[in-house]
């Protein structure tokens, strides 16, 4: 296909993601390739729990992937470091650490499916990040398959900037296959190319012939720059068009960059636990090298650490590594506290992170046999540490035991995970809506900590609703000379902490907080007494502005014959829904709607009912709106609240037992 660039020294490296809507088939994509690459001597299957980047158990049995596989293989010399996620939107979690470290990214689509709810989301968040994409359209060869037909709404619901770099023939059968551009389609190509490069454009226009080789530079610019996006068509299955894919990987995404004679740079993407090396921390590094022995800085946690081994990952263990390098993404052990997000050393070469979603679901765990809770307790907090979003919160006055989930699958994959990974039979509650809450207006909250002696923190915030979506947004306007840097930095740590229950009972967010007055004392305030101020005086002044209670909306693209528009539209209506005017095509509508989570929990049950079984549908969280405190749920204050003044403070100093409160 075309040329690769030459590289004058140095490890030639990509680090790409594979994303997809689920059933894509982008786990399949990866064993095709790591076929071809000589990592793997057959195929696997997904079907049969036979694919390499499924390693866990439940994902074999099931043929659904639960985390993210980091895997690597070769092609022409170049090394290429995949990271396979799941599609599933109730582990998009996984998903969104990855995204965090990558370079590129491999957006797969089904051919016969087409761009999904899903794919919609992970595209938001590629251009959010402006991560370079190519895009595989996959399964060419299942009935009802259409590479023009996806590549019309590629562009017309994605970008336009989609171009095609190869072309499907006999769509829909199994002997589907990938060919090179004809005449027109590769002229095409040239002039989209052209038309972001100006040098190549003078060439055009002068009907000089372009060869493959400028083709690919200009191509390659356009790609990093996010203003085209290459096309390729194939098969995963039967490995139609793998081979194109991977020389376009190798042609036109960058390679993992990076300075290894500069200071160490890393950021931990995921934690896991390997029976016989333990905890294993993995890791992305932008600059600098990390050996076996090395000493390092954690600058998240702010403490020096150990690195007592360097591993890289194989097809199916962890492999010894001399040494990890700028641009590599490897697995080191030693770090019993790290955390997943801590970075490794120097924060500037680290790029800030993309969220998809946060948990909309709370559910209570019990364990089976009550004999067995301090275990249960243990294995969650286990999985809440390889899973920050799982956030699990214990209730010991109620004996309960709170996760936040995504969706109800995530439950049945955790059931199984306890008893197959610790041995533990467990009970899932139904699910509860998560709500949230947001001031109704500007308001004040202020606390002076300075008795019993010794301490002393007086806080002054403004709280002031944001715009919603904004989250907590923090700032101060006090002078060092006022409250010392260090106390500073302890208010805005324990920011999280201090709005995690407001006046509703729920966190507070979309919210500005604004350090507004206060002071510290060079004898008396200690370290904690402004975390203990800070609580005081916010939720003070949530009482002040009032909060407004959010629930989470759930958007729905459905599908389905068109004398069913109808009463679909009616079901959204009756659910306090609202839906989009739908589109009418032949005999079938497609409609966009937005549906309160808490209303809406059943719809796909109520959606078969309704259309027979004939619509389909997909979801995604769309965002947090206002709620009737009627309508919604309403929580008292769980634990020794701030605004109890006095007994607060017993309990901070220890004074008091209540294990619910939490000092941050």
């Amino acid at each position: 296909m075309l040329t690769a660039p030459a590289v004058a020294s140095g490890r030639r490296s990509r680090i790409l993601g594979v994303l997809a809507h689920v059933d894509a088939g982008k786990t399949t994509l990866t064993e095709q390739l790591l076929f071809l690459g000589g990592r793997i001597a057959a195929v696997g299957s997904v079907d049969r729990g036979t694919s390499a980047s499924d390693r866990m158990p439940v994902e074999r049995r099931r043929g659904i992937s639960v985390r993210a596989s980091t895997l690597s293989l070769m092609w022409r010399d170049t090394c290429l470091n995949l990271i396979d996620t799941p599609g599933h939107a109730d582990f998009a979690a996984e998903v969104e650490r990855s995204l965090r470290v990558l370079d590129a990214a491999i957006l797969v689509v089904c051919a016969a499916q087409g761009v999904q709810a899903q794919t919609e989301t992970l595209w938001r968040a590629l251009r959010a990040l402006r991560l370079p994409t190519l895009v595989f359209v996959n399964k060419i060869d299942r009935v009802g398959a259409s590479s023009a037909a996806v590549l019309a709404a590629l562009r017309r619901e994605l970008s336009p900037a989609m171009i095609p770099l190869n072309a499907a023939r006999d769509e829909g059968s199994e002997s589907a296959f990938a060919t090179p551009l004809g005449d027109r389609a590769w002229n095409e190509l040239v002039e989209a190319a052209a038309a972001q490069d100006d040098a190549l454009l003078e060439r055009y226009l002068a009907n000089e012939v372009i060869e493959a080789s400028a083709l690919s530079v200009s191509l390659r610019r356009a790609v990093a720059a996010g203003s085209l996006f290459p096309v390729l068509c194939g098969s995963a299955k039967t490995g139609a068009g793998m081979p194109a894919l991977l020389d376009a990987i190798v042609d036109l995404l960058p390679a993992a960059g990076g300075d290894a004679a500069a200071p160490l740079s890393a950021v931990v993407f995921r934690l896991d636990h390997d029976p016989r090396l333990g905890r294993v921390a993995g890791v992305r590094l932008y600059a600098g090298r990390l050996r076996n022995r090395d000493r390092i800085t954690n600058g998240t946690a702010g403490r020096e650490e150990q690195v007592t081994q360097v591993k890289r990952l194989g097809v199916d263990r962890y492999e010894d590594a001399a040494e990890l390098g700028a641009g590599d993404i490897g697995y080191v052990c030693g770090l019993p506290q790290v955390r997943i997000g801590d970075v490794l050393g120097d924060p500037t070469p680290v790029p800030g992170g993309y969220s998809l979603a946060q948990p909309v679901l709370s559910v209570q765990v019990e364990p089976v046999e009550e004999s067995e809770r301090a275990a249960l307790i243990a294995a969650l907090q286990t999985l809440a540490s390889e899973d920050p979003h799982l956030d699990c919160r214990l209730d010991p006055a109620e004996r309960e035991i709170h996760l936040r989930i995504m969706g109800a699958i995530q439950t049945e994959i955790l059931t199984e995970v306890l008893q197959v990974r610790f041995g533990l039979s467990a009970r899932f509650a139904p699910p509860a809506v998560i709500y949230r809450e947001t001031p109704a207006a500007l308001g004040y909250g202020e606390e002076s900590y300075t008795m019993p002696k010794p301490c002393w923190a007086i806080v002054r915030f403004r709280l002031e609703p944001g715009p919603r979506g904004s989250g907590v947004v923090y700032t101060s306007e006090v002078a060092l000379a006022d409250i010392q840097a260090k106390y500073q930095n302890e208010i805005r740590s324990n920011l999280a902490d201090a709005l995690r229950q407001g006046v509703l009972g729920w966190e507070v967010t979309d919210v500005r907080v604004t350090l507004v007055g206060g002071n510290h004392h060079l004898l008396h305030s200690r370290p904690g007494d402004f975390k203990l101020a800070s609580n005081m005086a916010i939720l003070k002044g949530l009482v002040q502005t009032g909060t407004v209670l959010l629930e989470p909306v759930l958007e729905y693209a459905i599908t389905g014959p068109r004398e069913h528009v109808g009463r679909v539209t009616a079901e959204i209506t009756r659910l306090r829904g609202a839906a989009d005017p739908g589109t009418i095509s032949g005999e079938h509508f497609a409609l966009r709607a937005r549906v309160p989570l808490a209303t809406s929990m059943d719809l796909p049950t109520r959606l078969s009912a309704l259309t027979r079984g004939r619509a389909a549908m997909a979801s995604r969280l769309w965002g947090y709106q206002e709620c009737p405190t009627e309508w919604g749920v309403v929580r008292p204050y769980r634990g020794v609240s701030p605004l109890d003044r006095a007994r607060y403070i017993l309990w901070w100093r220890g004074a008091l037992t209540d294990p619910l409160a939490n000092r941050g």
